[in-house]
């Protein structure tokens, strides 16, 4: 499927840093990661396989606000915004309204844990 891959990421590799623009968000297949907040040098979070990550990217104008770090070998699945648009434009329905309300959730607890 378009949009849709599965990434390798060697031990100590950057997926993103803040500031950049998110096009993308992971669903971590295999290995760790961290997300670290570079302002302060503080790990906020290690994540594992089944989590997802940088889900900034679907909403609009999406910008990192944290780093992302690979630990150990790292495979994730990466999606573009633009691949899950193309999904969703196909599928239609209300699946669109609860992924945008859902995403909009899971960027608010981000931000109060933060």
């Amino acid at each position: 499927m378009s949009g849709f891959k599965p990434v390798t990421y060697a031990d100590g590799q950057v997926l993103f840093e803040p500031g950049e623009s998110a096009h993308s968000f992971y669903v971590i297949k295999s290995g760790q990661v961290a997300i670290i907040d570079r302002h302060n040098q503080s790990q906020l979070a290690v994540l594992s396989a089944g989590e997802s990550f940088g889900e900034q990217a679907l909403l609009a104008g999406g910008v990192r606000s944290a780093a992302a770090q690979a630990i150990g070998e790292t495979v994730c699945l990466e999606i573009t915004a633009q691949g899950l648009r193309e999904l969703l434009s196909k599928e239609g329905g209300i699946a669109t309204q609860v992924l945008e309300a859902l995403l909009l959730q899971l960027y608010m607890q981000n931000a109060i844990r933060a």
